[in-house]
């Protein structure tokens, strides 16, 4: 086992560790101004590591379950609001957060630019890896809440940050089904802290700029979440997007390295850059979700 390996093990260790002792605290509240006549919406917050109290939009179809559930992972973006799916008729679909941002910011607020490189000397002081125990948090709490009976039916799906981790998640938490990743942040890899990129990974060579000398360090202390790292215990279906000039927040290089990792990928590259196929591919992402949820595609 290399020394990269070694420090991620001990690195999820350590958060697993961490959310064993933390009582999530769920309390759970129906927002009337949000809920439809076909399902409810309801506020959610929870406790993860550090004593950080977080939230999440949870939508509940009207009717008898158990019903399948979608969580959508935070994005690198300081606001997440409810997201349109036409799965919330027939699924429960989770919105989660991740410290820092809004509604998650009691303990500390994020600023973008800035969260990617907060804190980055040290393991211990990174800001951004608490989004990684927060992911984790998110599906074990959607787990335990009360509101929805579930069938045992998770799917995750998230763009960027949020793609990332999912397949974080999923390499850790079985019950995950199925995940959607479309391009995937490549935070963790070499290939981050190449030079020229564009934003949110520019932010990384801002860093290096400023303090010459640091790219080791920075490089070890980024390696435990290398996507590829995790890749390998990613059990589940995975549908994978990337943008074929993409040089901001999943180079293609990069994509086509995670996608040979995942033992069961279905890698679609489309001309265009961080988008990774915008639209287009969001007409492939909705149907191949839906039957992953054991839903009819319309």
């Amino acid at each position: 086992m290399t020394s990269a390996q070694q420090r991620s093990g001990s690195f999820w260790e350590r958060i697993e560790a961490q959310l064993a002792e933390t009582d999530p605290d769920i309390e759970i509240e129906r927002d009337a101004f949000y809920s439809q006549p076909e399902w409810d919406v309801f506020r959610m917050r929870y406790t993860s590591t550090g004593g950080h109290r977080l939230f999440a939009w949870l939508s509940v179809p009207h009717g008898d379950g158990p019903f399948p559930a979608l969580v959508r992972m935070p994005d690198y973006a300081s606001v997440h609001d409810i997201i349109y799916t036409p799965l919330r008729e027939r699924a429960v679909v989770m919105n989660a957060t991740h410290r820092g941002q809004r509604n998650s910011d009691g303990l500390v607020r994020a600023s973008y630019p800035g969260l990617l490189t907060d804190g980055i000397d040290g393991a211990e002081t990174y800001t951004l890896f608490g989004a990684y125990a927060d992911a984790l948090r998110a599906v074990d709490v959607l787990g335990r809440q009360n509101i929805a009976e579930l069938s045992g039916v998770i799917a995750l799906t998230g763009a960027g940050l949020g793609a990332s981790l999912a397949l974080a998640t999923a390499a850790r938490r079985p019950a995950v089904s199925a995940v959607a990743a479309d391009t995937p942040l490549a935070l963790g890899h070499p290939s981050a802290l190449e030079p020229g990129l564009g934003y949110p990974l520019a932010e990384l060579g801002d860093h290096l700029r400023a303090n010459p000398g640091s790219e080791n360090a920075v490089a070890a202390v980024l390696s435990v979440v290398n996507p590829l790292n995790d890749a390998p215990a990613v059990g589940c279906p995975v549908l994978m997007s990337a943008g074929r000039f993409d040089r901001s927040v999943c180079p293609l290089a990069f994509a086509e390295e995670l996608a040979v990792a995942l033992p069961e990928c279905d890698f679609r590259v489309y001309d265009g850059a961080a988008e990774g196929g915008g639209h287009i591919h969001g007409q492939v992402r909705g149907p191949w979700l839906a039957a992953r949820l054991g839903l009819e595609v319309s």
